[in-house]
């Protein structure tokens, strides 16, 4: 594999990769890029402390037509989780996966909007979110049952509850029968203790 040279009267020693490897390794390579380039990964993870921002919507507000929540502080979360279980979808507008996520969320949403709440998360231009959620990769969905000891409470797919998102998040574009399953579960879940 080494091969050496001589250039000018100096000797030079090269290692160079068999000809029947380099196309292989070449292909891997592209591979490689396309995979960790493409999708919405690309979300701001610069470790800041949240700053509280002023609420820009009244969740409560029943004289307005119910619907999605972008949430802008997370009072509005807490204020949601007084009227039952709320579904969050962290995206970013322009991700193409999290407007699908959206949809999906949108068709739940005449089911589910008097016993939850659906908010959205933009971590693109709310970047602290991305932070305090633990977003690694959007569209990221979670659903909140309740606050425990100062935590959050989510529910997982499989019907228990768990203070840890991380084992209870729904990556990439969930569909709306297991999003539905869930939040029947958060809701009955609810039912029981409250």
């Amino acid at each position: 594999m080494k091969r050496l040279h001589k250039i000018k009267g100096k000797e030079r020693v090269s290692s160079s990769l068999p000809f029947f490897l380099k196309k292989p390794f070449f292909i891997l390579v592209i591979f490689c890029f396309l995979l960790f380039s493409s999708g919405c990964t690309d979300v701001d993870d610069s470790g800041n402390e949240a700053e509280l921002v002023e609420v820009t919507e009244d969740v409560n507000n029943s004289d307005s037509e119910a619907g999605m929540v972008e949430v802008t502080n997370l009072n509005q979360i807490d204020e949601a989780l007084t009227k039952g279980p709320v579904v969050l979808k962290l995206g970013s507008k322009g991700c193409i996966p999290c407007q699908e996520q959206e949809e999906v969320l949108a068709e739940l949403l005449p089911m589910y909007q008097d016993s939850a709440s659906i908010m959205l998360i933009d971590v693109k231009e709310q970047p602290e979110f991305a932070t305090t959620f633990g977003v690694r990769v959007i569209p990221d969905t979670c659903i909140i049952t309740g606050i425990e000891d100062g935590k959050y409470m989510y529910m997982r797919p499989d019907g228990s509850k768990s203070s840890e998102r991380a084992n209870a998040r729904f990556l990439g574009v969930a569909d709306k029968e297991t999003l539905s399953e869930t939040l029947e579960e958060a809701i009955e879940s609810r039912n029981i203790v409250g």
